[in-house]
Formats: C-alpha cells, sequence, structure tokens
C-alpha cells in the first residue's frame, strides 16, 4: 500500500516558510495529494532523474513548473515568475478531466 502524503510534505518548505500562511494554497497543506506533475517534456538528450509524469497545468500560469492534484478536487502549482517570483496558484480541477485532454 502506498503511503500519500500532504501538501506541505510534497512542496516543503517553500510554502511553510511563513511567508505565504496567508495565502490560499497554505490552506490546502494538511489535504492528501493523488497525483504530482511537472509542467515541461523533457527533451530526449535532457540527462536527468526527473520521475514525475508530464501533466500540463490546467490553468493559464505560464510558470507552473511543478504542480499537484489534491485529493479534495483542487491542483496547486508552484509559479516562478521571473519577473514576480514565486507563488502557488490554485484552481479547482475540471470535472472528469483528462491530462491527455490538455
Amino acid at each position: 500500500m502506498e503511503h500519500k502524503k500532504t501538501l506541505a510534505q510534497v512542496i516543503g518548505s517553500q510554502l511553510l516558510s511563513g511567508e505565504y500562511d496567508e495565502d490560499r494554497a497554505y490552506k490546502f497543506k494538511d489535504i492528501l495529494v493523488i497525483a504530482e506533475y511537472r509542467n515541461f517534456p523533457l527533451s530526449p538528450d535532457e540527462n536527468s532523474d526527473e520521475h514525475l509524469p508530464y501533466g500540463r497545468w490546467p490553468d493559464s500560469h505560464k510558470f507552473v513548473y511543478y504542480w499537484a492534484e489534491l485529493e479534495n478536487g483542487y491542483a496547486v502549482g508552484l509559479n516562478e515568475n521571473p519577473a514576480r517570483g514565486l507563488s502557488f496558484p490554485v484552481v479547482k480541477m475540471p470535472s472528469q478531466m483528462s491530462l491527455t485532454q490538455l
């Protein structure tokens, strides 16, 4: 049986730094993660140990490099915008969304 992790366990120190305590994503810190994704395909020649599957972020943020789908039907991304800095966008997952449709 696989042990599921919470959002705080997978995002960790960035979300729990104290800077994001009022952020909407912080309110989801104890929700279980059902899937984790990277929002960029790896090139065939890229030498990486990246183990997460590719899944396009289901919203319009352009700099989400990692995101997690939560048990409560929401997704939280790790958005690293070079102009604005780090943020954690939260979106409601479309019902019956298939990542292959994105």
